[in-house]
């Protein structure tokens, strides 16, 4: 059961005031990068990498050959599919939204914004779940246990050391510094407390911690902060089912941290942890809407669409930490 706009009218000064709960930080895009264009079905080649690392080359004696290596590569599928969603919007709801009492709607535009924004959510949860239950340079599945080290605030906290750490392995895995940071909202408040962090930065912007100055700290690009959530409830008649989930999290109410390198862009011979492959539409966007009219039910029907498909690519550039905040 949708909306019934000609039960909720209010008083003129209730008209300009609405409560929408959505979210606002999607930081997927950020971390498994959008590779546009290409088949529905293709592959990613990957050289393997032991070849590129040997010292191999030696003095070549006359008249005799020269020492070669052979170049092989592996493959990564990408098969895509499209993921949609569809909200429909009445017409006594668009009539009755137009009544000098009505409650501050659009419910045309409502609806186009709810379809995309599930599109947005499904695809934070895809990238999640391949990072939060990949096997990375870590060789854990789901991540290293940080038992909890990276919340407190005293010289017990083991944020920085397991920093080192996953930096070290992940250039020993692939020759390459990690220059990003994820981690869930929950580290990063306890991180803000940390006394090792703001003994680095006390005298800079009064001693308070920003994630600008978390990745200085770290020689990183950039550190982000997974704020996402969704809810695992199964809808009910009154629209009363909510139960919160975090998005970036291994288990529950735990924490996480994901150490990763990222290239500035994509290309050959680039080394990238995932990707987000995305076919466009006839018209060259990239996502779709559209809508059509169910005569019927006098409404109307507004989808959002978006053919994809997520993939990790390179395990040997990332570095999972789970379980990093204890309460």
């Amino acid at each position: 059961m949708g909306l019934n706009v000609k039960e909720m009218m209010v008083a003129g000064p209730l008209q300009n005031v609405s409560i929408a709960y959505r979210n606002r930080d999607y930081i997927g895009d950020r971390v498994f990068p959008i590779l546009d264009g290409g088949d529905p079905k293709a592959k990613i080649y990957k050289y393997s990498k032991g070849v590129w690392f040997r010292d191999e080359a030696q003095i070549r004696a006359p008249g005799t050959r020269a020492g070669r290596s052979k170049l092989t590569m592996t493959p990564v599928s990408i098969s895509t599919d499209e993921y949609a969603h569809a909200a429909p919007v009445t017409d006594e709801d668009r009539r009755f939204a137009k009544r000098k009492n009505a409650p501050p709607m659009q419910p045309d535009t409502d609806a186009i914004e709810l379809t995309a924004d599930k599109i947005d959510l499904n695809k934070e949860r895809r990238i999640a779940t391949l990072i939060t239950g990949g096997t990375w340079a870590d060789g854990n599945s789901g991540g290293e246990d940080a038992e909890g080290l990276w919340s407190p605030a005293d010289s017990t906290n083991t944020f920085l050391a397991d920093i080192v750490k996953g930096t070290k392995a992940i250039r020993s895995a692939c020759g390459m510094n990690p220059n990003c940071l994820l981690i869930d909202n929950a580290t990063y408040l306890a991180l803000k407390e940390c006394a090792a962090i703001l003994d680095k930065i006390k005298y800079t912007q009064r001693g308070v911690l920003t994630l600008d100055l978390l990745a200085a700290i770290l020689d990183l690009d950039e550190v982000m902060v997974g704020k996402a959530i969704y809810s695992s409830a199964e809808e009910t008649a009154a629209g009363d089912d909510f139960t919160a989930v975090n998005i970036w999290e291994v288990n529950a109410g735990k924490g996480m941290g994901f150490l990763f390198y990222r290239a500035p862009k994509l290309g050959l011979k680039v080394l990238t942890s995932g990707v987000q492959a995305r076919i466009a539409y006839e018209d060259g966007q990239p996502r779709r809407v559209t809508t059509w009219r169910e005569a019927a039910e006098h409404q109307d029907v507004y989808e959002s669409a978006e053919e994809t498909d997520i993939v990790q690519v390179c395990a040997d550039t990332g570095y999972l930490w789970n379980d990093t905040y204890a309460t």
